[in-house]
């Protein structure tokens, strides 16, 4: 008796909730339609300016959504600088990774039709797909879509270019094809681009359209999103804000992996698909995609997998970079967030399904300039107050480090080694001045630069001196991870991830590694308008030691900086060497030597690199070049100052010691300025010659 009547309490409780949510989503719905935001709309549009004039951002376009109305859409700076042109609303800018977005919804519609299997083989829709590792048949379309493919990372080499390159995708392929994964299938999430240029490659060949074609209809038409578009021909002057550096307009760039970055929009056109979203999948009354999509969308996939400590900063869903935004969770309120950054352009879209809100953010900025998701997260926290779905703002979270107290011996020899991510190789080891604090070193051309000190304080973590930024370590999963714990937005919230993994010492290192060791490498397939040419040290890759940790190598380019491989194993093979979960392992490689006639290239991720010690120097006079018949890039390295005069070929740059660009050019015949110390990079049809003519400054 007593567990029936257990039962129908449990069963009335049940019901009260449900009525509760019901309430709540009816209150959320009549919030949206009459609020009217103005306390936002003030305090939104000032952090927009404030935000411009701080980053130096050419133009922001940002929208507000409430239920299906636009309650907010300002434009700030200029579009086009020359002309003192500002953005309209129907101004398109490059959303970068927020295009995940829409190969997510893609591929859901697909399911929706029964043509794909979450759940599924990847190679049962695409057969041909391969890898050298075994495992790769265990890939999932879902582990594409939540990050846990195992894929090394992103395919740079040729992925941003002035123009539409249609072979990007099968150059993405074909370097999988050549690639080991880094883990199991399922295993870990890590955030991966190129599982998102996979689905590119999965929606065509299942749908039977061109990928950009099937989003148009399936997604842009119905949603009435009619300024979103791909790149696959150069825009209408005037359709896009233009990108810059400092004052000077840049081309259009085209990002080529379509799937994964290669979308452009407005922010009334995301609130749409916000829209669609925060409403199970419907849109004007018509269904875009089944309510379980749009829920699956929305699960915290990180929690079915190897995460030692969840956090809400990366709970990724499907496309979502979070499904538990952490400004909104820290105010009480459910977000779902996806953010984008490319070469010149910063993307934010963040949804509050829950309270019918959506928060598109867009701008013009150099990179890691401004901060998007900020000034997004910002506007939908104070809308939410607006509306009455939180009662305050998120309490500050410290903005300084807490006070240092005393470090066990333990907890110092903890600390004490080498650390690694995909971008950097760091030293924390006992400081000869002061017995209760580390030295951080990083690891840079093959030697230990000291960056500062850090210590234990009462917050049990070690903070640098005057960062609020902690670190502890961790053992999970049989390894030393070193966490991070930082503040985020405006001080919203405090996010703890993985940040490092501790490297154990192999054996001393085998003499072809030694040998290799202090060189450098040059760019050599990569097409002549990549974005590589353009980033400072863009086309080069250096090989060093790493003091202190036998059985490794540091290899540097400018897209990941510096990264451990292990060559215990193999004279040709250096081997991915970290398995951080979430993020701070998503741009890995392997560092794979291939002989090329008699020389030792590199091939790093897609991009093939010859030996920078083979470049023929420039000789005073007319010099003959001649491509091989791959078209590889051909360097010439200049010792006297010189006027040159390039008599063909395609393209060319200049680049001073530091490999930062000094000029560069497509049109030719062309009279440039090489300085003492400089390369030249230059491009030309495979098997064709051209003549360069040095004349001394």
């Amino acid at each position: 008796m007593r567990c029936r009547s257990a039962a129908r309490a449990g069963r009335a409780l049940v019901a009260l909730a449900v009525v509760i949510m019901l309430l709540a989503v009816v209150a959320g719905i009549a919030a949206a339609r009459t609020t009217d935001y103005a306390a936002t709309i003030k305090d939104g549009r000032a952090a927009a300016q404030a935000l411009l004039a701080q980053s130096g951002a050419a133009s922001l376009s940002l929208a507000l959504v409430s239920g299906e109305r636009v309650v907010w859409q300002e434009t700030f700076g200029y579009a086009d600088k020359a002309t003192s042109t500002a953005p309209q609303a129907d101004t398109m800018y490059g959303i970068a990774s927020v295009s995940k977005m829409f190969a997510t919804v893609a591929a859901m519609k697909l399911v929706d039709q029964g043509k794909l299997e979450l759940d599924a083989p990847l190679i049962r829709f695409l057969p041909s797909f391969t890898m050298l590792s075994p495992a790769y048949q265990q890939i999932t379309v879902h582990m594409l879509l939540n990050h846990s493919s195992g894929f090394p990372g992103s395919t740079y080499g040729g992925c941003s270019t002035a123009e539409y390159d249609p072979t990007y995708l099968p150059r993405v392929l074909n370097t999988l094809a050549s690639s080991y994964l880094k883990a199991t299938p399922g295993f870990m999430n890590v955030y991966t681009n190129d599982g998102f240029t996979v689905i590119e490659s999965l929606v065509a060949a299942v749908s039977g359209k061109p990928y950009a074609q099937f989003v148009k209809d399936e997604v842009f038409t119905p949603l009435g999103m009619e300024h979103s578009a791909y790149p696959l021909q150069p825009f209408a002057a005037g359709s896009y804000a233009k990108s810059y550096v400092g004052d000077d307009a840049r081309p259009q760039r085209v990002q080529n992996s379509l799937g994964s970055a290669g979308a452009y929009s407005t922010p009334t056109d995301l609130d749409k698909l916000g829209t669609m979203l925060m409403n199970g999948g419907v849109y004007g009354g018509t269904r875009i995609l089944s309510a379980a999509a749009v829920a699956e969308m929305g699960t915290n996939q990180t929690l079915r997998s190897f995460n030692p400590k969840p956090d809400g900063a990366l709970a990724f869903g499907l496309g979502w970079d979070s499904v538990t935004d952490p400004a909104l969770h820290a105010a009480g309120a459910l977000g779902w967030c996806k953010n984008g950054e490319s070469y010149l352009y910063c993307a934010s879209f963040i949804v509050a399904p829950r309270a019918k809100l959506a928060i598109t953010v867009l701008a013009v900025a150099p990179f890691g300039t401004a901060n998007c998701d900020d000034l997004a997260r910002r506007v939908l926290l104070h809308a939410l107050r607006d509306q009455g779905s939180i009662r305050r703002l998120p309490r500050p979270v410290p903005a300084t480090a807490p006070p240092v107290k005393r470090a066990t011996e333990e907890q110092l020899a903890a600390m004490t080694g080498i650390w690694a991510n995909d971008n950097q190789v760091a030293r924390l080891a006992p400081s000869a001045a002061d017995p209760q604090a580390l030295v951080f070193s990083k690891l840079a051309g093959g030697e230990w630069q000291d960056t500062g000190l850090f210590r234990l304080c009462t917050d049990d973590r070690f903070h640098p001196e005057g960062s609020a930024a902690g670190f502890a370590p961790l053992r999970a999963g049989g390894r030393q991870y070193l966490m991070m714990t930082s503040p985020g937005s405006f001080l919203y919230y405090e996010s703890t991830l993985p940040f490092a993994q501790k490297l154990a010492a192999g054996d001393a290192l085998r003499a072809a590694w030694q040998r290799r060791t202090g060189h450098a490498w040059l760019a050599a397939n990569l097409p002549p308008l990549s974005n590589t040419y353009d980033l400072s040290g863009g086309p080069y890759l250096g090989i060093d030691a790493i003091p202190g940790l036998p059985g490794y190598v540091a290899v540097t380019t400018c897209e990941y900086g510096v990264q451990a491989v292990d060559v215990s194993g193999s004279d040709t093979l250096g081997a991915m060497a970290v398995a951080i979960p979430v993020f701070f392992s998503h741009e890995l490689e392997d560092a794979v030597v291939v002989q090329h006639g008699s020389e030792e290239w590199i091939r790093w991720g897609d991009t093939l690199y010859r030996p920078a010690d083979a470049v023929p120097t420039l000789d005073a006079g007319q010099n003959t070049v001649t491509f091989d018949a791959e078209g590889h890039t051909e360097w010439r390295s200049v010792a006297a100052a010189a006027t040159v005069h390039i008599g063909g070929g395609t393209a060319w740059y200049v680049y001073d010691g530091d490999f930062t660009v000094l000029s560069s050019g497509t049109s030719l015949p062309a009279d440039v300025q090489a300085p003492a110390g400089s390369s030249l990079a230059l491009f030309g049809p495979a098997g064709s010659s051209i003549t360069l003519t040095a004349a001394a400054n």
